[in-house]
């Protein structure tokens, strides 16, 4: 199971919010991400997303889209056993670590 964000959702990742403008983090993970994701746990697959080849991303669209899986049901174990983040390119490795680290923060918020 594969998403790659630049075919699969927009090559222009916008805000954190769907009000705040089009292809916003909250629109990615609620469209996109929770079904795929929802789908690799299922079949106890592995759901891969490719952040390569888009014009960038904002903080605010990576912490809603990553983070916010935690924040709506997904448990860490099942992140870090069924979702993998990935850059293939030197330019989008900074994103792949951010997005971790937000999914990281967002856990350790919700376990205290």
């Amino acid at each position: 199971m594969r998403i790659e964000v630049s075919q699969d959702f927009t090559r222009y990742p916008g805000p954190r919010y769907r009000e705040h403008g089009d292809f916003s983090g909250e629109q990615f993970r609620e469209e996109v991400l929770k079904k795929a994701l929802r789908s690799a746990i299922d079949a106890n697959s592995v759901l891969v997303v490719v952040l390569d080849d888009v014009a960038g991303y904002g903080s605010s669209f990576l912490e809603e889209a990553f983070g916010g899986l935690i924040r709506h049901g997904f448990s860490k174990h099942d992140l870090d056993n069924h979702l993998q983040i990935v850059a293939n390119t030197d330019r989008f490795k900074h994103h792949e670590r951010r997005a971790k680290a937000y999914i990281d923060e967002a856990a350790s918020l919700v376990m205290h």
